[in-house]
């Protein structure tokens, strides 16, 4: 029997069976086939897709959530924040310094899991509802998780003293945005805070 790049079929008691690759009859590709076409494996959900889905799920009438909810959609919501900025954090030549720049744009089904998510009051301390706020990296980093991606001879980490936050209440959006470097930057700058 030829062994081709092409998938094939191979016919075996009776049984109708798929290869998935080029080597045709191997035990681990043989799968059985129904005689309908093979199964077309599922789309991986991309960040807007998965904010789409938090946007459209059901919500009582009155505008309330339950808090068991609201807390589920900000967990699913800061996955989403630390994989956008995960996928953002590349080897560029500003890393040395840490003065590379990352920014993150989502939308958020109610403000209420935008709150939740970055432990924050909609108002300030005076009564005003606020549109930007600069949250230490410790505190970011506590509601969303330490961001890092592993590069050839090291690591890259969130850099800076604080991370700036957009809220947009009228759209339901909101903006993270803040710098990123080399990790021994980081534990350098937060040994010389110490001392």
């Amino acid at each position: 029997m030829p062994k081709s790049n092409i998938q094939s079929l191979i016919y075996s008691e009776g049984t109708r069976l798929y290869a998935k690759h080029n080597h045709p009859g191997s035990a681990k590709d043989v799968v059985p086939d129904t005689g309908a076409e093979p199964k077309v494996q599922k789309k991986q959900k991309t960040a807007a897709t998965a904010s789409a889905t938090l946007s459209t799920a059901s919500q009582p009438n009155d505008g309330q959530i339950d808090p068991s909810v609201v807390r589920e959609k900000a967990q699913r919501l800061s996955v989403l924040v630390y994989r956008q900025i995960k996928r953002q954090m590349k080897w560029v030549p500003s890393c040395r310094m840490g003065t590379a720049r990352w920014s993150c744009s989502l939308n958020v089904p109610n403000a209420a899991v935008f709150f939740r998510l970055f432990r924050l009051e909609p108002t300030d301390a005076k009564g005003k509802k606020w549109k930007q706020k600069k949250i230490p990296v410790g505190d970011f980093e506590y509601c969303v998780g330490e961001v890092e991606a592993s590069i050839r001879y090291g690591a890259l980490r969130i850099m800076g003293p604080h991370v700036n936050l957009k809220w947009n209440e009228e759209d339901l959006a909101f903006t993270v945005s803040g710098k990123y470097g080399l990790w021994h930057l980081r534990v350098t700058q937060e040994g010389e805070n110490e001392e």
